[in-house]
């Protein structure tokens, strides 16, 4: 009823020649191996298992899915997230119960596509259909050598932003995690370039099509100093150069980014999302540090090893 009033009042300004103007807010978010509890013939995904090396139980499984969720519906306050990019979910199987069960009042809708990773991580899109229609959606392969190890889709999609009933914008954005410095930065660094290349395509081709293109990258980059996108602003690089989204032992780091093509970099603000809840006191290198799921082996029942990060959208 409160959307319909709003989408009223918003409709006699249109009318009237006044511009509306809203605010969208896109997260995204690595949420730490959020695995089911039963075996992918066709991934390496035994750590999670019941009897494999994190002991990964049903118990386990669901009270991960009750923190990401609380971070979800708490992080716009009032408001809903119009679209909400989550790192290292494991499947289809996992997004239903987050969005079909733990999300269900908030009637999000999701984009989904297997990706060829080994462990069996992947990206995804939620998505409130009350502010975002998508139009187009695709995953984006990483071209990766025969003897290299396949990485992560990058998940694209194209749509309309509602500002009102009359109004919308076309956004394109697209969710990615690159892979990991696991074994050195050399190691992966040719994958990560092939997939920021990939990156950059897409976004040429958009904007070949139209110079004033909205356009949204985002995700886990794995390496603060993210390759700079062309016809794109890194809104990282506004924040304070003390803080982050990753602590790796005393040091803070930007490793989740988010770039907004030239056209929408005055109308976003960036931060991360700081709740005390989601992190716990650092008695090793001091001050706070993410509650995590994990330390090694070690079971701590957190959040997440990263903080959320996001970005507000005025049209």
């Amino acid at each position: 009823m409160l959307r319909f009033i709003i989408s009223i009042f918003v409709s006699l300004l249109v009318s009237l020649g006044i511009k509306a103007e809203k605010t969208f807010r896109i997260i995204s978010y690595n949420v730490e191996n959020l695995f089911d509890t039963k075996h992918d013939t066709l991934k390496q995904d035994y750590a999670f298992l019941p009897d494999g090396e994190y002991r990964w139980t049903y118990t386990r499984y669901t009270r991960k899915l009750d923190n990401i969720a609380g971070v979800i519906a708490n992080i716009s306050g009032w408001d809903t997230p119009a679209i909400i990019g989550l790192c290292e979910v494991e499947n289809e199987h996992c997004i239903k119960d987050l969005v079909y069960g733990r999300l269900r009042n908030f009637h999000y809708k999701y984009i989904h596509y297997e990706s060829p990773d080994l462990r069996g991580i992947d990206c995804a899109l939620l998505y409130d259909p009350a502010q975002f229609t998508p139009a187009q959606t695709r995953a984006i392969h990483i071209p990766v050598d025969s003897l290299e190890r396949p990485t992560r889709d990058i998940l694209y999609s194209k749509g309309e932003i509602k500002i009102s009933v009359r109004q919308s914008q076309t956004l394109h954005i697209m969710m990615c995690h690159l892979p990991s410095q696991r074994g050195g930065i050399g190691a992966t660094s040719r994958i990560r370039q092939l997939a920021i290349q990939q990156i950059q395509i897409v976004v040429d081709s958009i904007l070949s099509a139209d110079k004033n293109a909205n356009i949204i990258v985002m995700g886990d980059m794995n390496t603060e100093a993210a390759e700079l996108l062309g016809g794109m602003r890194n809104l990282m690089l506004l924040l304070d150069k003390n803080q982050g989204s990753y602590k790796y032992k005393a040091q803070w780091s930007y490793i989740d980014h988010i770039y907004c093509s030239n056209s929408l970099f005055t109308k976003c603000k960036a931060d991360v999302c700081k709740f005390e809840w989601i992190q716990s006191e650092d008695l090793e290198y001091g001050n706070t540090k993410p509650l995590r799921t994990f330390l090694a082996q070690k079971y701590i029942g957190g959040y997440s090893d990263h903080l959320p990060v996001y970005v507000d959208i005025q049209f």
